[in-house]
């Protein structure tokens, strides 16, 4: 499924017509007739419309079709950010970081047999992005 055919799905889960399509993101409605006849190619401010209009749709999945771990099990959201109070988190023991040697230019990795498992990214607006280990 390439970038049309996920902005068509989008456009079908939300029950809207090319027309309202564009209004609801700011486009005009020639912009989409464009891009659904494939006579024209979504620019990046095309995309940046849509992903602002619907804040609840991953760029990964907008963009390249990969959804993420924490997909919500609505057709509608194909979502990789999700809303959260903020937290504190605790910093990790010094003994989880790698010890450069004094006598060498070589870092030593950590005598642990821990995995990074997941990152986090946490941005200013609330939302997250999860990137899992697939190791």
């Amino acid at each position: 499924m390439d970038i049309v055919e996920r902005i068509k799905q989008l456009m079908q889960d939300n029950e809207l017509g090319a027309a309202a399509f564009a209004d609801t993101i700011g486009v005009q409605r020639s912009s989409i007739s464009h891009i659904l006849s494939e006579r024209n190619k979504p620019s990046l401010d095309f995309i940046l419309k849509i992903l602002h209009a619907y804040p609840n749709v991953s760029a990964e999945w907008l963009l390249k079709g990969i959804e993420s771990e924490n997909v919500i099990n609505n057709p509608v959201v194909k979502q990789n950010h999700v809303a959260l109070e903020p937290k504190e988190v605790e910093s990790p023991p010094d003994n989880t970081l790698p010890k450069r040697n004094s006598n060498q230019n070589i870092i030593q990795k950590p005598t642990t047999s821990k995995q990074v498992e997941r990152i986090v990214v946490c941005y200013n607006d609330g939302t997250f992005s999860t990137y899992l280990n697939k190791n």
